[in-house]
């Protein structure tokens, strides 16, 4: 059993046990994410993947910081959720040239596989996540159309189990979407 295998499987269930965490709105699936995000900055690490390490380190620290958060705002043992204005949520466009300045940088970078489409990922990634970590609404928006690509993105790297992962991720997150609207 290879190393990467072990760092692969552990990270998933880890963060499926997130994922149902965050989508019932409890305060507990943020130590678990956690935990599986920083097993995939060692795997990503070990594969070459340098955005998906930088964002899954990013995760970590996000994930303390949502774990404050939601802590702070926990009524019983879930979180209320909050609208973000509108004018606020296009400020995502943003990231378009953020991500295009992004993989042009990794692609400076010897032995970066699909630089473009790892920075896409990771940076609407972090939108996603900072809406997340602020109880926004609107943060399964985001993850749908991003889980989708991962699905891409893992496959490419032949990573099957994230990418079964990212499957599961994109069904959920549609979950997440119309629990989260309710």
């Amino acid at each position: 059993m290879s190393v990467n295998f072990v760092l692969e499987w552990s990270a998933t269930l880890l963060s499926l046990a997130f994922l149902v965490g965050l989508i019932q709105r409890k305060v507990w699936a943020w130590p678990a994410g956690i935990v599986g995000s920083a097993l995939s900055v060692a795997l990503f690490l070990r594969i070459g993947l340098y955005a998906e390490m930088g964002l899954y380190t990013v995760y970590v620290i996000m994930g303390f910081y949502g774990w404050t958060q939601w802590s702070a705002h926990a009524s019983s043992d879930q979180v209320d959720l909050v609208n973000l204005h509108p004018k606020i949520q296009r400020l995502a466009w943003l990231g378009l040239p953020m991500a295009a300045l992004l993989g042009w940088s990794l692609n400076q970078l010897p032995g970066v596989s699909y630089a473009y489409f790892d920075a896409l990922t990771t940076v609407f990634g972090l939108w996603a996540t900072w809406q997340e970590t602020r109880r926004i609404r609107t943060a399964f928006h985001y993850w749908i159309p991003l889980n989708i690509a991962s699905v891409v993105l893992y496959g490419m790297k032949g990573l099957w189990v994230y990418a079964a992962l990212m499957v599961i991720y994109s069904i959920m997150s549609v979950i997440g979407f119309i629990r989260w609207r309710e």
